[in-house]
């Protein structure tokens, strides 16, 4: 028996539906500054590459493979500074009170968004042909690999440059 051809419509679109509620969420929060902990921005990139590995090393890659992993790395990367790039910093306070502060922009946010959404308007296997579905998912999967982690360590060496650039020009300044 075929469970996934009972579904109804909206049960694909749940996750989607769930993801637009943290979002907005998220938007309500945003006009709100908080800390940029600079100490605590390597965490997540060493996570995200660690864990990376442990796929890598679990399922090592093919040469195709490697072929859809580099750019994902590049091309996450890039997404990551760029999306850095949109977030609003500002530094509170003077001297050994000054701290880096960090608001995220809408377009950031949106960012985030565009690339959840992504996912769902893309092309996706309809139940044909069998030779070539599993060989996609497999390169999509690969390039996913790797943009997630050059998406997470582009955007947070990019805060860490341009905060420890902000902290000099304070110093600078006063």
């Amino acid at each position: 028996m075929d469970h996934a051809a009972a579904q109804p419509v909206w049960v694909s679109w749940l996750p989607f539906a769930i993801f637009g509620l943290v979002m907005l969420l998220r938007m309500r929060s945003m006009r709100k500054a908080r800390p940029l902990r600079l100490p605590m921005l390597w965490i997540l990139p060493v996570l995200a590459v660690a864990l990376v590995g442990l796929a890598l090393f679990a399922m090592p890659l093919t040469a195709l493979g490697w072929a859809a992993f580099v750019p994902g790395i590049i091309i996450g990367g890039a997404a990551g500074r760029w999306r850095a790039g949109m977030m609003h910093l500002h530094i509170e306070g003077e001297d050994a009170a000054a701290r880096v502060m960090m608001r995220q922009s809408p377009a950031a946010l949106l960012f985030i968004v565009a690339i959840f959404m992504a996912r769902r308007l893309l092309p996706h296997y309809d139940g044909g042909d069998l030779s070539e579905a599993p060989r996609m998912v497999m390169l999509a999967t690969d390039f996913g690999l790797g943009f997630v982690p050059g998406l997470i360590c582009g955007q947070r060496i990019t805060l860490w440059l341009r905060a420890r650039q902000m902290i000099a020009q304070h110093l600078h300044d006063s």
